[in-house]
């Protein structure tokens, strides 16, 4: 993980603070609405203030990045396809023997490796199947992770930006459905995988019974309907 998602946990529990803050504010001047019109204008504030802090969707499209990778090992010269396709003859002459494509993947070094990607789409397994394509892919996938556990600077490099990619949506997904409420499960689930210790500093599952208060209170007050503009004191 190459990105500091510090000012996300930041965004978010300074926003559930103001929340916490705007819920229950208080001034014995005020009319009972205007309290509601000056907690419905904090909350507000505090909606603004977390939609400037939410990170702009990133777009990566790992499978055409996958793809370029494994293109880019095709063979350059007549050197590299003797090469290649001897490495491949010796994978078909063990498959014949009866070990699993799988099992050679997860032993081959990356010229092997880079065999494999160019001629799976001819293979016995792939012209043989009922579905070409998903064997060519799935073979395809797990060869791309083969040549991160080698360290292809290729390959790492687009894993590292489609890490950081999810990571960065997965945050924003939980920001934005803070601002429009609560936070799913399922967003929720998402930050606290690809982010563990992010997710442990936002303190949902310790502050859980008081964030439903929150909640609650916040949609009483968003169902009023509230205009924020004049807050009426008491007596004026």
């Amino acid at each position: 993980m190459t990105i500091n998602t510090a000012p996300f946990v930041q965004a978010f529990t300074t926003f559930r603070r103001s929340l916490a803050q705007a819920v229950d504010y208080q001034n014995p001047n005020y009319t009972n609405s205007a309290l509601h019109r000056e907690r419905f204008k904090q909350i507000m504030d505090a909606r603004a203030a977390l939609l400037n802090l939410i990170p702009e969707a990133k777009d990566a499209d790992s499978d055409a990045q996958i793809a370029e990778v494994l293109d880019g090992l095709a063979p350059k010269n007549a050197d590299e396809v003797a090469l290649q396709e001897a490495e491949w003859r010796k994978v078909a002459t063990l498959v014949t023997a009866g070990r699993s494509l799988e099992a050679i993947i997860l032993a081959a070094n990356p010229l092997r490796l880079a065999a494999i990607a160019q001629w799976i789409e001819v293979s016995p397994e792939a012209l043989a199947s009922v579905d070409p394509s998903g064997v060519i892919a799935e073979v395809r996938e797990l060869v791309f992770q083969q040549l991160i556990e080698h360290g292809v600077p290729a390959a790492v490099r687009v894993r590292d930006l489609t890490a950081d990619v999810n990571l960065v949506s997965a945050w924003r997904d939980l920001l934005v459905e803070a601002l429009e409420g609560t936070s799913s499960l399922g967003a929720m689930s998402r930050v606290a995988h690809l982010d563990p210790q992010g997710y442990a500093a936002l303190g949902i599952d310790e502050n859980l019974d008081r964030d439903i208060q929150i909640d609650y209170k916040v949609e009483k007050l968003d169902g009023l309907r509230l205009r924020p503009d004049t807050i009426v004191a008491k007596g004026a």
